[in-house]
């Protein structure tokens, strides 16, 4: 087992203690999805992806972007998260996923775009904003653990 598929074990087991019958399982168990919250990782020979919704990140295993791998996704269980939808007409063309920063600003995680729509349509925005799934303070422990051991293979 290579490192990065370590790092979603042990993910996966801190995600089973926390929200336990609402973690689905899909693909033998290598792509995790929170009940109906959009959060998500998968874990395949190559990689972590961290999604929300359709939007979604990929971080190759055996570089340094696991770390911020980890960072992404406890944000996502930690911070607010406003997603941005782009219409043009009825047809949602672009989903914009943002994750809330310690100063109240947002940094983008994913934008997912379609590459045939009405372009010509004046083009409208529906944004929502969803709160974090756990309160950071209280699992501070289990976030340092992981972190720690994905920094010492690095």
């Amino acid at each position: 087992m290579k490192k990065h598929q370590q790092i979603f074990q042990k993910i996966k087991a801190f995600l089973l203690e926390q929200f336990g019958e609402q973690i689905n399982e899909y693909e033998n168990g290598t792509y995790l999805v929170i009940g109906e919250t959009g959060v998500w990782i998968s874990s395949d020979e190559m990689e972590l992806t961290v999604g929300y919704g359709m939007n979604h990140r990929h971080y190759l295993g055996e570089k340094e972007f696991i770390t911020e791998a980890v960072d992404d996704f406890f944000n996502l269980l930690t911070k607010r998260k406003k997603t941005t939808e782009y219409y043009k007409g009825k047809s949602s063309y672009k989903i914009k996923t943002e994750i809330e920063s310690a100063n109240g600003e947002y940094s983008t995680l994913s934008t997912s775009m379609i590459p045939i729509f009405p372009f010509w349509k004046k083009t409208e925005k529906k944004i929502e904003v969803n709160e974090k799934l756990l309160d950071a303070s209280g699992i501070e422990n289990e976030i340092s653990e992981i972190k720690n051991y994905a920094q010492q293979w690095l």
